[in-house]
């Protein structure tokens, strides 16, 4: 079926686009400074034609005619039927019936048989100094009271007829209480007259799909559609800016190593930063000796800036730190978070009270603190970080290995804190060497334990051990890494309410 396009001149430079049968509202076109109207819809229907792949059947009506065009993906345009113009039919004129011609005086005509005398202006009446008093009743004969009409009443009044004097008018009662004064009445009427919100997700213009080339091209501001995957993000982008309970811990788990955890616990407190604003989220490294944390940043830190050290010195006044003192030890990514690593040459992983003691120092500067664990669900910074956990992310690759110890890190997680369970989102993660099978049993079993599953393109900066770069990863994964913030966000807001 070849689409059609119905254009209506509105003015000599505006004209109104309608596309029949889809789900587009009318658009406006208008000529600019260097383009005709003429040139301007032919663009438009060109790049339907375009977008459709296929000719395009055009009604274009003006005040004075309707063409009928065709007008192909190469902007050619043929006529298919000749364009008539529409008749206008003028009302006849509707006879007017001939007033009376009055005869011609005879005789000299009288303009004046007596002079006009003018009154002489009198002087204005000065009040009396006493109050004039109402006069005294008259009392009312039987017999009716004739007032003073005028002679052409008179005339028309037959001698002996009671004139009939009409009822007065009522007139309408000044209120007692004094218009101005304090407002005593209830004023929740009064938020109906502020200008209504404004929707930051649905109030910009498409960027993406057909509507997004649509306003590229010809400059139009079509909204995205409220099912389309640009407005789910912005949607995402919205719920980011919602406020977290205070000391908000995200913890980042999988018993299995090498699935991904470090990477994405980077990757996500930038994203978190880039949307929230900067300084509002800090990545802390969790894991045994010799992780890989201080590899993958973006910004490696620098010797004294790791969490042994922090809590060597700032330990015994950890309730009297500064954020200028802070930020001695933490190193400051590209978008905005803050990181701090652990220290290879420690003598022995965190305990559960130094990841305690870490936890109560940052949380009084950052609003979200990303927890990277470990593989060990026995050590004391691993159990710390679950029992603090407003909400876990698990990443899982699709392998049978890492489904199995997905499995095995919620039942750790049941075993430390069982609420903690619902606010837990699983996060598959696509590779070269995934098995559709595995993804299907482990989607189920997920499921069936009430936990979401979110899923996570390919990303070649994740497989490749490189650095974490906001700006550098693909713009599918930056899209997926902004739902799954809004996916943690909105988790640790439902265990807040609770």
């Amino acid at each position: 079926m070849t689409p059609t396009v119905e254009i209506e001149a509105t003015s000599a430079t505006t004209a109104r686009a309608m596309l029949p049968g889809a789900d587009v509202p009318p658009m406006e076109l208008a000529a600019t400074e260097h383009k005709a109207l003429a040139a301007v819809v032919h663009e438009f229907v060109r790049a339907v034609a375009v977008e459709q792949q296929a000719a395009v059947d055009v009604v274009y009506r003006t005040g004075k005619d309707t063409r009928f065009l065709t007008v192909g993906p190469d902007g050619k345009l043929t006529e298919n039927a000749p364009s008539v113009p529409i008749p206008v039919i003028a009302p006849e004129p509707v006879p007017v019936a001939a007033e009376p011609v009055s005869p011609a005086p005879v005789g000299p005509v009288v303009v004046a048989a007596e002079p006009i005398a003018y009154e002489e202006p009198t002087a204005p009446v000065q009040a009396p100094a006493e109050p004039v008093r109402p006069p005294a009743p008259i009392p009312v004969s039987a017999r009716p009271v004739e007032p003073a009409i005028g002679p052409i009443a008179s005339s028309l009044r037959t001698p002996g007829e009671p004139v009939r004097i009409p009822a007065p008018i009522p007139m309408p009662t000044r209120p007692a209480e004094p218009s101005t004064g304090p407002i005593t009445t209830s004023l929740g009427a009064l938020p109906a007259l502020s200008a209504p919100r404004a929707n930051p997700a649905a109030s910009q213009p498409a960027t993406g799909g057909v509507r997004g080339r649509l306003n590229a091209m010809l400059g139009l501001k079509l909204a995205p559609k409220t099912d389309s995957r640009e407005m789910r993000l912005r949607d995402a982008q919205t719920t980011l800016a919602q406020p977290v309970p205070e000391g908000a811990v995200v913890a980042f788990a999988n018993v299995k190593g090498g699935v991904g955890k470090t990477p994405m616990a980077i990757a996500l407190a930038e994203t978190l930063g880039e949307h929230r604003g900067p300084a509002t989220a800090t990545c802390m490294d969790l894991g045994e000796i010799g992780g890989s944390f201080a590899d993958r940043v973006a910004i490696p830190p620098t010797a004294g800036q790791d969490v042994v050290t922090l809590l060597a010195d700032l330990a015994p006044t950890a309730h009297q730190v500064r954020a200028s003192t802070l930020t001695r030890y933490l190193t400051r990514q590209p978008c905005g978070s803050y990181v701090i690593a652990g220290q290879a040459g420690a003598a022995a992983p965190l305990r559960y009270e130094d990841a305690a003691v870490l936890g109560a120092i940052l949380e009084r500067h950052y609003d979200l603190l990303l927890a990277d664990t470990g593989n060990s669900s026995h050590s004391g910074s691993w159990r710390w970080a679950i029992a603090a956990a407003h909400a876990v992310v698990v990443p899982v690759p699709l392998r049978r290995d890492a489904a199995v110890a997905a499995q095995r890190t919620l039942t750790a997680i049941c075993a430390v804190r069982p609420d903690v369970l619902s606010r837990t989102v699983v996060v598959i993660t696509d590779g070269p060497g995934d098995a559709p099978l595995v993804e299907t049993e482990a989607v189920e079993a997920f499921t069936a334990l009430g936990v979401p599953v979110c899923r996570m393109p390919f990303e070649p900066l994740f497989a490749s051990g490189e650095r974490i770069v906001l700006a550098q990863l693909r713009r599918e994964t930056r899209d997926a890494l902004t739902v799954l913030a809004a996916t943690v966000v909105t988790r640790i807001g439902s265990g807040a309410a609770g």
